[in-house]
Order: C-alpha cells, then structure tokens, then sequence
C-alpha cells in the first residue's frame, strides 16, 4: 500500500503542470529529482524486513523439576528469525551471573549472539535458570553449588528443548543447545549419554552443542570416557584462569571425535563478549586465588563468530 501511495504521488509530481507549484524549470526539476530520490530511499527501506525483537516469556518447568518441588515455570526470551519456517532452533543457557545484570539488561554477549544466530535463520531461546530459583548469582559459590549443571540446569535445557518442539514454527529435529562457562558446562553435562536429566521417551534429542569455556575437569577425571549423545563444538582460551582449558582438551582426546576443541593462544574467560576490557574479577569461587581474568580477545571473538555458524550449519544439515 505504502508502495502504491508513493507510485501515485510520483505521477502525481510528473503530470500536474508545474505552474501550480509556482516553480522555474530548474527548480521544478530539482523538485521532482529529489522527489524521486526519496521515494526509492522509502521503498528501498520497506523491503528490508524488520529485526525481531526478543519477547519475555514463560515456559514449562521440566517434569523432574516440578516433581521436586522446583519452579513451576522457567522465564525466557524468545527471539523469533524472518519467515514462517520451520526453523532450526538453538536453545542458550546463560553464565553463573544469570541472563541479566544487576541492573536488569541482557548481558551484551548473550544477546550478541542471540541476535547474530536469529539474523541467519535460527529460534533463539534464552532460558533463565536462576531468577525461577530466587537466585542472583552462582559465581561466588563453590562446588557445592544449589543449582548444578548436572541436574537443575541440565532439567532446564531440556525444558527448553520440549517447548520448543511443541511449536509449529521449529523443526523439532534441528534443535541445537548452546552455553557459556557455567552454561557450557551445562551443555557437556546435558549432552552426556549417561544425563539423568533426559526426559523418558524423548523422540528427538538436540541436535548439537556448543560450550564456551566450561569447566571440564570433573568429566575429564573420569574412569569412563565422557561420551556425548550428539557432536560437540567447544572453545575455551589458552590463557583461562578460570575454567582451563587443559582438562577440556583431555575431555576432546577421550570423546572419540564427537567433541571439537579449539584453544585459542591469549586468550581469557568472556573472549568473545564485545568490547569487554579486560579486568580481574573477584570473589570467584572454584579457583585457587578467588579471582579470574575476563575480556574480549578480538581474533579469538572474530574466530568463534565464523566457526560457530559453519559447525551449526555443518552439522544440521548432516541429520
């Protein structure tokens, strides 16, 4: 419509006589050059499709949740890609400082990525496993966390996996699970064949996983070799002080080519979150001083933003 109505005022400024508008040749031409210029400029913008925006909402807590008197519901944020799909879907869970900050906004490294995977096609769903708990933090506490990755956070990432499988816009086979540190080490737990989180009957299991910097060392120690029910891509820096990376690269040795680890040379905890100055965080639990060094690692960032979306595509594409 907005089409028509420009199409209209054109011949509109083509065909009225140009002394109604009291303008000299020259400035009627300017006048109709300009015009024509900015109904270009306005069609041009209407064909480019609005970004999505991301909506607040509730899901269904994960049956064994709700059987242990844990959250009914767990809050998320939906980001919903151009088109009607089916589309592919990656469900993200977040770090132990939760999916917001303590002034309420999206941490900018979740919502970087969400965006980023959303803009080439993929439902994003964000899935917040602390405020549904009354928790604020986990990073202060140490390994006798009350939210585990191998339990209360695993549940949640298949709480997230069934709701996305009842929507009619998702391809219930093309689900991937996506996490940093404490969130990636949910990943590595949730995707183990042993997970005692799986639902019972599940038709299809995610997909795919990718864990950024997750702590490795309990799987790694293992007497059983970790095996995971669906390939793996984990990227963790050399330089982590946090969550090293030496036992994940012993965890990708033992996995049998299901999991893909990539240690990148300088680079610290958070180096792909933008423009993250880098700074020693204290208070930290599980590391021997208590602290931890975080920031971006620009190469390392620009490297996981390409191989992130090539392992995706590699690998939906594969099932």
């Amino acid at each position: 419509m907005a089409a028509i109505g420009w199409f209209g005022l054109h011949l509109l400024i083509l065909f009225v006589p140009r002394q109604n508008f009291m303008l000299t040749a020259p400035a009627w031409m300017l006048f109709h050059g300009v015009m024509l210029r900015l109904m270009f400029l306005l069609l041009s913008l209407a064909a480019v499709p609005a970004m999505a925006q991301p909506q607040a909402i509730a899901i269904p807590a994960h049956p064994g949740e709700q059987a242990a008197n844990g959250p009914a519901t767990l809050n998320a944020v939906l980001w919903q890609p151009a088109g009607r799909g089916p589309h592919a879907a990656i469900v993200l869970m977040h770090g132990c400082a939760g999916m917001n900050t303590r002034a309420g906004q999206p941490f900018p490294r979740d919502a970087d990525w969400a965006r980023r995977l959303s803009a080439l096609g993929y439902l994003i769903l964000q899935v917040d496993s602390l405020t549904p708990r009354n928790e604020g933090s986990l990073c202060g506490q140490g390994n006798d966390r009350r939210i585990r990755v191998s339990v209360e956070r695993a549940r949640d990432a298949y709480a997230g996996l069934l709701f996305l499988q009842t929507r009619p816009d998702v391809r219930a086979d093309r689900i991937a699970l996506m996490g940093w540190s404490n969130g990636g080490g949910t990943v590595l737990w949730t995707l183990s064949r042993e997970s005692r989180a799986r639902p019972a009957g599940l038709r299809h299991d995610f997909t795919a996983g990718i864990a950024f910097y997750p702590g490795c060392r309990t799987l790694s120690e293992r007497r059983e070799p970790w095996q995971p029910v669906a390939p793996v891509l984990l990227l963790v820096g050399e330089a982590d002080d946090w969550t090293p990376a030496p036992p994940c690269l012993t965890l990708a040795a033992r996995s049998g080519g299901r999991l893909e680890a990539h240690a990148y040379p300088g680079a610290h905890h958070d180096f792909d979150a933008p423009d993250t100055p880098q700074r020693v965080l204290r208070g930290i639990g599980g590391t021997a001083s208590g602290t931890a060094t975080i920031g971006t690692h620009p190469a390392a960032r620009e490297d996981s933003l390409r191989r992130v979306p090539e392992f995706l595509t590699r690998v939906m594409t594969a099932r």
